[in-house]
């Protein structure tokens, strides 16, 4: 059950859309940030984007998801049930919240990171299985290590392993 994705989804591009969040993480990497990077996508148009923003913001809060939520505007608010979060790793509790709390019911993310554990949430906690239809994991996983071994290969050893 850690990687399921609704039968509305199963013909999308999901690479397509992931490569729009990889653009993002790298854009996020050679501005100095974690190179992360987030994509709102909704009836298969992308309608926000986000990337990691924490030195530029002064924010240990400007996660890519966060702000691709934040930039989701007047269509993430009216039509939020047909919304698909594309991010280049797999969410934090704090952005998996988010999602939850926007009512976006599909996340759709690249690289596992062995130490947040949102998938164990999203398998155990009602509340949020109940908001998530598709949790789905590993698209173009090594392009998003790729982008973070790029420009940080030390948080990539941390997602990965656990270990500094």
């Amino acid at each position: 059950m850690t990687n399921y994705i609704s039968a509305d989804l199963e013909r999308l591009d999901l690479e397509k859309f992931m490569r729009e969040a990889l653009r993002e993480a790298d854009e996020a990497g050679k501005a100095g940030e974690y190179p992360i990077g987030a994509i709102l996508m909704l009836d298969g148009e992308i309608i926000a984007r986000g990337r990691a923003r924490h030195g530029e913001l002064k924010s240990q809060l400007s996660h890519a998801e966060l702000n691709a939520l934040l930039n989701g505007g007047e269509k993430l608010w009216t039509e939020y049930k047909r919304g698909i979060l594309f991010s280049t790793v797999e969410p934090c509790p704090m952005c998996l919240g988010a999602v939850v709390m926007a009512d976006v019911p599909h996340i759709i993310y690249g690289l596992h990171d062995v130490v947040v554990q949102s998938k164990i949430t999203v398998e155990t906690n009602p509340y949020v299985r109940r908001h998530i239809q598709s949790y789905y994991g590993g698209v173009l996983e090594d392009e998003s290590a790729t982008v973070i071994r790029k420009y940080n290969p030390r948080i990539l050893k941390y997602m990965q392993t656990g270990t500094s």
